[in-house]
C-alpha cells in the first residue's frame, strides 16, 4: 500500500508544521488617515491615559481648526482600548456615528473636528513598520524626500481656516530655480536631481520645523510659515535666495552655480470666522508675485500683501 505523505516515514523523527515561536506581540496604534496630519501614526500605551486636542499639551496634539483644546482621550487595558469625548464642542464620529464613551474594536475609524479621522488598529512591529511604508508614499516627493503637492495642498487649507478662526498672519512662498529646463537640458536629467536635491535640502534648512515645505511642480517648492507677518517672509524668502546664491554644486569636475527666484504673499486676517480664500487662490497670487521675481530677471524676491482674509 503507498505510504501517506501525511505521516514521517518510518525511522524517522517526527515533526510538525506548528510555528517555532508565538505569533508577534500586536500593539495599540492611530493612524491618521485623513486631515493635515495623514500619514502620522501614535502608539499607545496600557493603562495611560492619552489625550487628544488643539492645546500644545496634549499628548496628541491635532492641527485641525474643528478640534477642542481637550478634544478626547483614549485608555489602553486589558479589556481593549477606551475612547471618552472630553466634553468637544464637535463631538467624535465612530464609524460614523455620534459617540461619548466607547469601547474601539480593530479597523475603526473616529472622526474628530473639520478634516482629521484615523483609524485604531492592532499591528505589530512588521505590520506597524509596513504602514509606515505606506504613510510615506503618500506623504512624500520620492525624488526630494519632503512633502509632496497633495499633501501641502491639505496643510495649506487648514492652515489658511486656522490663519482666519484666531486672526493670526501666515505667509505663504512659491520657490523655483531659475532657468532649471534649460539646465536640465545642457547637464542631463541626473544633474537635474541632485539641483532639486540641492535645493530642497537649503530650503530645508532656512525654514523653522513648525514650516510645510513641499515640492509643488518639476522645479518649484511651496513653503507655509504660520504665524508669520509679510515682512518675516520677505526676510525667509531672502535667506532662501542667498544660500542658494552661496552654494554650488560638483558636475563633471566644476562648480556649477544655481539661483532661486521666491515668489512671497503675507496673509492677514479681519472680521470674524467666514469662509475666506481658497488654496488654489492663494498659490494663483503667490506664483504671481514668483512671475514678478522671473521677469525681473531672476535670483531675487517678490512680495505681495498682506492680504486680507474677509
Amino acid at each position: 500500500m503507498p505510504q501517506d505523505d501525511r505521516q514521517p516515514a518510518e525511522g524517522t523523527e517526527a515533526w510538525s508544521l506548528a510555528p517555532a515561536r508565538a505569533a508577534a506581540e500586536k500593539r495599540p496604534y492611530l493612524l491618521m488617515v485623513s486631515g493635515p496630519q495623514l500619514g502620522e501614526i501614535f502608539a499607545l500605551e496600557a493603562g495611560r491615559e492619552i489625550v487628544l486636542g488643539r492645546d500644545p499639551a496634549c499628548d496628541i496634539r491635532l492641527q485641525d481648526t474643528g478640534v477642542s483644546r481637550r478634544h478626547a482621550s483614549v485608555l489602553g487595558g486589558p479589556e481593549g482600548t477606551r475612547l471618552r469625548d472630553l466634553g468637544s464642542t464637535n463631538g467624535i464620529l465612530v464609524e460614523g456615528l455620534q459617540v461619548a464613551d466607547c469601547k474601539l474594536q480593530d479597523g475603526q475609524r473616529v472622526q474628530m473636528g473639520m478634516h482629521s479621522s484615523f483609524k485604531y488598529c492592532l499591528c505589530d512591529d512588521l505590520e506597524i513598520g509596513y504602514q509606515r511604508r505606506l504613510a510615506e508614499g503618500a506623504l512624500l516627493d520620492p525624488e526630494t524626500g519632503i512633502f509632496n503637492r497633495r499633501h501641502f495642498d491639505d496643510r495649506l487649507g487648514a492652515e489658511l481656516a486656522t490663519s482666519q478662526r484666531y486672526a493670526r498672519p501666515m505667509s505663504l512662498l512659491v520657490v523655483e530655480v531659475d532657468g532649471f529646463k534649460q539646465l536640465t537640458e545642457a547637464e542631463g536629467r541626473t544633474t537635474g536631481g541632485q539641483i532639486l536635491e540641492l535645493v530642497a535640502r537649503l530650503v530645508k534648512s532656512a525654514v523653522r520645523r513648525e514650516d510645510v515645505l513641499a515640492r509643488l511642480s518639476a522645479e518649484s517648492f511651496g513653503v507655509v510659515s504660520r504665524e508669520t507677518p509679510l515682512s518675516a517672509g520677505r526676510a525667509l524668502g531672502e535667506r532662501i535666495r542667498k544660500s542658494a546664491d552661496q552654494a554650488r554644486l560638483p558636475v563633471h569636475g566644476q562648480e556649477l552655480a544655481i539661483t532661486l527666484s521666491v515668489g512671497v504673499i503675507g496673509i492677514d486676517t479681519i472680521g470674524t470666522y467666514t469662509p475666506g480664500r481658497t488654496e488654489l487662490e492663494v498659490l494663483a497670487l503667490a506664483g504671481s508675485a514668483l512671475l514678478q521675481a522671473q521677469e525681473a530677471g531672476g535670483n531675487r524676491v517678490s512680495a505681495e500683501g498682506p492680504l486680507a482674509l474677509p
